[in-house]
């Protein structure tokens, strides 16, 4: 058995026969004996393709959400259906009220009000490092470093009676710290990859990445914001990428094209074993 596995349960593309898409992020983590889903996706696919691939979610022993908007927590409605058991590790302002102005009109993107509130006894709020398997930890407070890396003005919350951009103060990531290198887990690294990954460094003690997996939002990002995160990554020295979701095309080929031999797209159905 692998020291770590991860598979991609929910993605934006699908290769894979039988396995669906959607615009939306969820892994499967198995450490330590533990099988970790780190966020949910945007729906119920998440069981659909974990039936495809021989996943059974009812013996998942926790849920880690990243942040709260629906195309990371929206498969929670049925996950809940289907394990009884497992927490949802969330930090509390991912339960806050999220909008995007992305199309003119603002439109609410937060996780399900309903679903939140009739299971409100599954979530675990966390403010803290919080190991989740050995080796495994879960990071709630991200640094900035990276002045280039800001978050998106048409992410939206509403707070003490204004409006503002949503800081993102909801966002976590998750670590596995090994001799080898750190595993960084990403959801959508809205307040910077960059940011994360010095961070992940930080909190470990450990200066080598060996996998970064997840999502960058790079997607619409400007030529100069993308140059400048592969400049982050040259001198972080990242062995491999695992890039999906919210990273966009053009961002995933110029990483293509910087680091030809450590890029890979992590779509649905795609197995990690970063140790091995």
């Amino acid at each position: 058995m692998a020291e770590l596995e991860i598979i991609t349960l929910v993605e934006n593309l699908a290769y894979q026969q039988s396995t669906k898409g959607e615009h939306g992020l969820s892994l499967v983590v198995r450490a330590g004996g533990k099988q970790i889903l780190f966020d949910t996706g945007q729906s119920g696919l998440l069981e659909e393709n974990a039936l495809q691939m021989g996943v059974d979610l009812s013996a998942i022993d926790m849920v880690v959400i990243s942040h709260g908007h629906y195309d990371h927590t929206g498969g929670l409605k049925r996950f809940f259906e289907v394990n009884d058991h497992a927490p949802v590790l969330l930090k509390s302002k991912a339960l806050g009220e999220k909008f995007s102005g992305s199309t003119g009109t603002r439109r609410y993107i937060g996780i399900d009000r309903e679903v939140a509130e009739q299971n409100a006894q599954r979530f675990r709020i966390i403010d803290a490092i919080t190991e989740v398997s050995p080796n495994l930890k879960v990071i709630t407070d991200i640094s900035h470093y990276y002045n280039f890396e800001q978050s998106s003005q048409v992410m939206i919350v509403e707070k003490e009676g204004r409006t503002m951009a949503d800081p993102f103060e909801d966002e976590l990531f998750m670590v596995y710290d090994h001799p080898e290198g750190l595993t960084v887990f990403t959801g959508c690294a809205h307040r910077g990859i960059g940011n994360i990954c010095r961070t992940a460094m930080e909190a470990t003690g450990n200066s080598n990445i060996k996998l970064v997996l997840g999502g960058t939002h790079l997607k619409g990002a400007s030529q100069g914001r993308i140059s400048k995160t592969i400049d982050a990554f040259l001198d972080i020295d990242v062995a491999k990428f695992g890039l999906c979701h919210c990273t966009g095309l053009p961002a995933f080929m110029q990483f293509s094209e910087e680091f030809p031999e450590q890029v890979r797209y992590a779509h649905v159905g795609t197995r990690f074993q970063p140790y091995d």
